[in-house]
This record gives structure tokens, sequence and C-alpha cells, in this order.
């Protein structure tokens, strides 16, 4: 029976398969040709045609009356002529081209007249315009291919009205045929619908022979597992399919009759069944029974224990409870979820490891490149030859992609390891932002490219937020757009919607590169993902800034966001959650303890465990003319602050015996000479493990290694603005106002900017002074630099220059080698006080 009923499915299915595939065929065939007749009925093509003859009698009627009396212009004859010639191209393409096919009349007809307009073309583009004999020889042409023309017009009306007409006739062929094709479903459509009630029928006699058999099977079947085992109100086995004896191992015939808790329940347990089948029996409140899946140990006939996932339901059947229990042997499962645990364990401590070794190594790559970048700055400044100054750059370089490799690799593990920490403060959006294309400018310009800066009105305003981590991700930002554009341009712009008491503040950075394909734009913010392979120091790239600026814009509650079409660029943006300032309650800027004495020629004392470290600072510290005393270790600076005062105390975190935070600690409790020295503190590790143990112990201040030369001189700089009588002159705040008033605080600071980039070329070109030729042309440079000196207020520097002006013209090499020496420290704190005075004398400029 049921395989008669298989071939009426199928004799069904087939039907209304082949129905419907005959219905689709019709219907799109009954498509085409309305598409085609609509197409047909709507075209304007042959009419098209038919103006191409009317628009070359209107052009020999502009070119006869130019010719014969020249009352038009030369752009109202071009403008007839590029008419003419456009009908020239409707002919040869389009629908057009399809009416005349492969027509020979046609051919023929439309070659002279493509011919005019290809000579007619070339007289229009050709160089100085149109002349009066252009004019006359378009005339003669034009008189050549009139015939052409109107033969043209009038086939191609011909020829449409042709096609027309068989379209039509298809179509009425094409309605006559699926007339009949539906007669003939619909007959079809009647026996198929015929052999349904029929199978339907049978179908339903099949049902009620099941229905019975179907309702005792189907609480069996619902709730059934692998094995089931059916037993009695007193515990005896009644049932035991062969997937029970499968699983616990016992034949049927062995089993059938025994209780279960003598069988398949494990010794240790069988207190409990008994208990429990009491307990159920006598109140009928389920524990176990009825109450779904559980997972419990079973017993098997060789003594084994398992785990198995049980659910045991009941029966009534004349007054007679049975249990019926579905189980399931999950020792693979078990065994398989152990493994994961097992792996994932491993997993955890492997990342630990990771995560520790990678700390571990950036201290111990950290505390080498101290000494290699300290060297390198101290190599600067003596005097080197044209090729070991650019060894010397090489190196600097590459000590510096391999300290960025380390940072990145500390900012991964903190990321991972949720110790990323912020340090939020108040800033100037406007000061920031300028600052730091400022600092990326150079790098463009080297590759010719131009980078602007566009902040809209309403955000040059402060925030309060971690700005050094605001400037990581905007660096790696502007630096990956300038790094992969070779042509063009890059723009920074910032925007933002102020909300009650937050700003959703976004950075846009656009270039023009060659962009990035939709299927990898979410695997650049992978983790050592570099889509793009270079050569030179620009496109050096280990694939993780993107993906740290990621993490590090989402902790901080925003995200960054791609947008790019290959080969025309891509925009990054970066949004942020801002917390504005009240401009009257903003954090004032920090002030130096007043006791604190950094004047040059201070004491020093440097605290450090490596020797080749101290060794590079304490040159670096004597180089820049201060007194240097060394400690070993913590203990060691104890014994030493306790005997001479030292104005700053250079102080290295971790060292043996005694480390830094407890010597800092300890210090700062001793009232000897120097508790209340300033403490720099120092370390391989990152910033954010130590800072707020450094700055409980009471350091003033912490620095991760390397720390350059450029770094000390910026810090002893900051360091003596209170209190350095030696640099009080070394500006004019007067004559800095006087000139904010004229040119505007904007323009001031620009000629600032390029005052001190050019006093850093002065300087590099000293260096390589030989002959008196390089001397007079320093000569010449340090006049004009005294000059702009005193037109900034810079009054000390323009002393120093002044002097190295007038050793220059003497052509004392000695003297102005060693004058060269002062410049450039003074050179550094000069910049750092003139940037301040400007911002005091901006500020002092606003009305109350």
């Amino acid at each position: 029976m049921t395989h008669g009923l298989n071939r009426y499915r199928v004799a069904i299915t087939a039907g209304f398969g082949l129905l419907l595939l005959l219905l689709a065929v019709m219907v799109a065939n009954l498509a085409a040709q309305m598409r085609s007749l609509s197409l047909a009925a709507g075209d304007n093509t042959q009419w098209s045609i038919a103006q191409l003859d009317t628009e070359f009698a209107n052009l020999n009627a502009i070119l006869t009356e130019q010719v014969a009396e020249g009352g038009l212009s030369r752009d109202e004859v071009r403008l007839r002529i590029d008419i003419a010639l456009s009908r020239v191209d409707i002919i040869n393409s389009g629908r057009a081209a399809e009416i005349f096919g492969d027509n020979a009349a046609a051919a023929r007809q439309i070659a002279p007249i493509n011919a005019f307009a290809e000579e007619t073309v070339a007289l229009l583009d050709a160089p100085g315009g149109l002349s009066e004999d252009d004019l006359r020889r378009i005339q003669e042409m034009l008189r050549d291919v009139r015939q052409d023309v109107r033969g043209i017009a009038v086939l191609g009306v011909r020829l449409g009205a042709e096609q027309s007409e068989a379209r039509r006739a298809g179509f009425a062929r094409q309605l006559l045929w699926t007339a009949g094709v539906a007669i003939a479903l619909l007959f079809l459509m009647g026996i198929l619908l015929q052999l349904l009630i029929r199978l339907l029928d049978r179908a339903a006699q099949r049902d009620r022979e099941l229905l019975t058999s179907s309702r005792k099977l189907a609480s069996t079947v619902a709730a059934s597992l692998d094995a089931i085992v059916t037993a009695d109100s007193e515990g005896r086995i009644i049932g035991f399919n062969s997937a029970a004896e499968s699983v616990f191992g016992w034949r049927r015939r062995e089993i059938i009759g025994q209780k279960m808790e003598d069988t398949i329940i494990p010794n240790r347990m069988r207190q409990a069944h008994r208990d429990g089948m009491d307990r159920y029996l006598k109140t009928g409140e389920p524990h176990v029974v009825d109450s779904g899946r559980f997972e419990l140990a079973a017993l098997r006939k060789s003594g084994e224990e398992f785990p198995v996932e049980l659910n045991i339901t009941t029966t009534d059947v004349e007054g007679q409870k049975s249990f019926i229990a579905y189980v399931r042997d999950i020792s693979e499962r078990k065994i398989d979820e152990q493994k994961l645990i097992d792996a994932r364990d491993r997993a955890q401590t492997m990342d630990k490891a990771k995560t520790r070794f990678l700390t571990v190594m950036s201290h111990e790559i950290r505390t080498p490149l101290n000494g290699i970048l300290g060297v390198l700055d101290l190599l600067k400044t003596t005097s080197l030859t044209t090729q070991q100054e650019r060894y010397a750059k090489i190196a600097t370089a590459s000590s510096e992609i391999l300290l960025e490799y380390v940072n990145e690799a500390l900012d991964i593990t903190r990321i991972e390891g949720g110790a990323l920490q912020f340090s939020p403060q108040d800033f100037d959006l406007q000061t920031l932002m300028s600052s730091l294309v400022d600092v990326l400018e150079p790098l463009a310009r080297e590759k010719q490219l131009s980078l602007s800066l566009h902040v809209a009105d309403g955000m040059q305003m402060r925030f309060h937020a971690d700005n050094n981590r605001i400037r990581q991700i905007l660096t790696n930002l502007i630096g990956n757009a300038i790094k992969f554009t070779d042509r063009g341009e890059v723009k920074v712009a910032v925007k933002g919607i102020h909300g009650p008491d937050v700003t959703s503040v976004r950075f846009s950075v656009c270039d023009t590169g060659a962009g990035i394909v939709p299927e990898d734009q979410e695997h650049v913010f992978e983790d050592f993902v570099s889509l793009a392979e270079g050569v030179g120091r620009q496109r050096r790239g280990d694939g993780l800034g993107l993906s740290i600026a990621r993490r590090i814009a989402r902790e901080m509650g925003g995200d960054i966001t791609l947008d790019s079409e290959a080969g025309v660029g891509s925009t990054f943006t970066l949004i942020l959650p801002l917390h504005r300032c009240d401009a009257q309650t903003a954090e004032p800027a920090r002030v130096h303890d007043q006791g604190v004495s950094a004047k040059p020629g201070c004491a020093v004392l440097v605290v450090e465990d490596n020797d080749i470290n101290r060794r590079v600072l304490r040159d670096m510290l004597e180089g820049m003319g201060h007194r240097v005393e060394e400690a070993v270790n913590g203990a060691d600076c104890l014994e030493k602050a306790a005997h001479a005062p030292f104005d700053v105390i250079f102080m290295d975190i971790s060292m043996p015996v005694m480390d830094g935070i407890e010597a800092t600690r300890k210090l700062r409790a001793s009232g000897g000479p120097n508790a209340q020295s300033e403490v720099v503190g120092l370390t391989a590790h990152g910033v954010e493990e130590y800072r707020a143990p450094a700055k409980q112990a009471g350091m003033n201040r912490f620095h991760t290694k390397p720390i350059r030369l450029n770094a000390l001189h910026a810090l002893f700089a900051d360091l003596g603005e209170v209190t350095s009588s030696d640099y009080d002159d070394i500006g004019d705040d007067d004559v800095l106002g006087e000139l904010i008033d004229v040119l505007g605080a904007g323009k001031v600071r620009d000629t600032g900017d390029a005052f001190f980039a050019e006093l850093q070329a002065f300087a590099d070109d000293a260096r390589d002074a030989r002959d008196r030729a390089d001397m007079t042309a320093l000569a010449e440079t340090a006049h004009k630099l005294t000059g702009a000196a005193a037109l900034l207020g810079l009054n000390r520097l323009e002393a120093v220059l002044a002097t190295c002006e007038d050793q220059a013209r003497a052509h004392d090499v000695a003297a102005h080698a060693k004058q060269l020496v002062a410049l450039v420290d003074l050179a550094d704190v000069a910049q750092a006080r003139f940037v301040r005075r400007l911002e005091r004398a901006m500020a002092a400029a606003v009305p109350d």
C-alpha cells in the first residue's frame, strides 16, 4: 500500500512541476512580447532618425547665412554643428543601430555620413577656431551627403515600421499559443485533482489504522533517549530494550525480574534510591520521578560506574504503577567536557605566561634601549662627519621603532589583562590637535602631501579626559594616513554633538590613499594584520597600531569606524564621549614646589642598578652642566641622601636590595636634607603599573625608560621655571603682548614655530662648520635669527645669538662650538617658556 501511495505522490509532484514549468515559460514569453511591443510603441527612435534630415537642413541654412552675411557668431554655428553631429551618433548606436541591423543599403548611406562627421569634428577641434574656409568646407561636404541623409531618414522610418509590424504578428501568435496551452493545463489540473482526492482518501484510512497503535507508543517515543528500562512499583525490572543491553552489559533474559538497586544502581546510592521510592509511593510527591532530565551515576554488569543522563516517567495501567527510565550514556561527553576544561585551563595558563613574558621582555628590552638611545643622543652633541651623522640617525630611528614595538606589546598585555588605566585631566582640544598636526606635518611634507586641520567652532574648548591616550590614537590614525598615501592630501576634522554634560566628539582622518576593499576593512583592526607592504621608514608596521587604537577607544567608551573605497581613499573616524570642563572650575595647571631649585648646574643623584644606564644618564646630565653622584640601589640612595642635599634625584623603580618605591617613601619620611627634593621615577615597565604607588610614595614625576636628552632638557626647563634666576630674563612678556595685539595670537604662534625650526637648523649646520666659508654663512644666519629673537621678546636668546654671530665673523671655531652648547640648552628652555608665555599673554588679553 505504501508503495502505491508513493507512486501517487511522485506522479502528482511531477505533474504539478510540469504544469508550473509550462506556465512559467508561457508567462515569460508573453511578458517578453509585451515588453517588446511596449518599447516599440513608446520608442521615438524613428522620429530621431527622421530629425537627422531636419537638423542637416538647419545646419545648411545656418552655414549659408554665415558664409553669405556673417551675421551669426561662431558659437551659434558650432552649436548647430554639434546638434547635427549628435543626430549622427543616434543612427550609429542604440535602437537606431538595431533598426538598420545588417541592411546593406543603410550601410552604404551611413558610411559617407560618418565620414562627414569625422572630418567636421577634425575641423572643430583644430586650434584657432573655425575660419571662413572651414565653414565653406563644411558646407560643401554637407551638400555632398544631403542625399544620403535624406535616404537614411526614409529608410529608418520604413524599417522601423516593418519591425513593429513583425512584433505585433509574433505577439498575436504567442497569445494564441498561450491560450491553447492554458486550456490543456486546466484539463491536466482536473486530472491531478482527482488523483489527489483518491490519495487523501487512502491516507485517511491508513491514519485511522495507525491511530490506536500510535497512542500506545506516543509517551514512550516522546521521552525515549538511548536505553529504556521499565520497573514495577517494587523496583523489579519488567522491560529492558536492546539499547539498555548495550549500555549496561546485561542480557534481557538475565536482568528481567531483578531489582534495579541490585543491578544497575551503584552501592553508594542504593539506600537513597530505596528511600526515594518509598517516599514517592506513600506521598506521590516526585523528587526524581517526572522531574525532567538530570545527571546521575549508574552501574554496569562489570561493576564499572559511569555517568548517565536520566529521565523517569510513570504509567498507571489497571491500578498498577510502573516506572519508565530513559537512560543515555554520557561517558564520552563527560570526557570531552573534561578535555575542554583542561584545554581552557592550559590556554589561560599560557595566556598568563605570555602576558608575563611580554611584560618581562619589555623591561629587559627597555634596559639596553635606555643605554643605546642615551649614547646616540650624546653622540649627536659631538662633532660628526656627514656619514657618521647619517649612521647615528639610522640607529636612532631603528631604536625608536623597537621602542614603539615594546610600547605596543605592553598596551596589548594591559588591555587583555584588564590593567589599562587612564589619567584624565583638563586639556584644550584645539591646542592638542594643533600640536599633534605640527608634529606630523614634516612626515607629510617629506612625501609632498598636504596635511590640514579643521576644528569646528563649537569644539574649541576644554575637556576632561586622558589626552595622552587620545593623542596616541590620533597619532596612529594620522600617521597611517600619511604612511599609506602617496599623492594628494590628508584632512583632519573635529566636530561633535553636545549633550547635557558630555560631548560626543568625532575626529575624522580622511586621506586620498589606495583605500581598503570592503572584505578587508574589519581585518585592519585585528592584531598583527598589515595589508600594505612597503619600503622605507614610513612603511614600518607590525599590525598592532589600529588594533590597540580601537581597543583603547572602546575602553574610553568610544569606537573607531572605517569608511573606505579602493582607489579613492579612506576615512577613519574616532568617536569619543568627552566631559566638558567648566571654565570657572577647571583645574589649574600643576605648579612645582617652590622650594625646588632646578637651575643649570644643580646637584643630581642617579639611582640605578644597571651600570650602563647609570653611566649614560650621568654623561647626559654632566653634558648639560649638572653635578652628578650615583647610587646602585635604594639603600645606597638613602645613605648618600643622608649626607648631602640634591636638587633632583632620578630613582629607578625596580632595583635589588631596596626598590625605588620604598626608597622614596623612606626618603620623604626621613626629614633629612632631601625630604623635599624633586624625585623623578624611572621604569622600564609601563607607566600605568607604577603610577599610583609612585605617587603615593612621594615621587614628583614619573618617566618611562629610555629617557632621552631632549626629555631631560624639557624636564629641567620645567623644574627651573619657577625659581631659576638664570632664566628670569629669557623673555619679555610686554613685547610678546604687544606683538599679539598687532599680529594676533595665531600669527605670533606660527612665527614662533618657524623661528625655533630655523634655530634648530642653524644648530645642526653649526655642528658641521669647518672652514671660513661655513663660518661666514653661519654669521649671516645668526644675524637674521638675532633680529627675530628680538622681535619675539626672547632677550636671552638674542644675546647668545649675537655672541654666536661675533664668534662666527671672527672665525673662532672653538669658541663658537662652546657657545653652541649653551645655545642648544637655552633654545629648549626658551621654546617651552615661549609657549607658556604665549598662553598667559593670550589669557590676559581676553576681557573679563
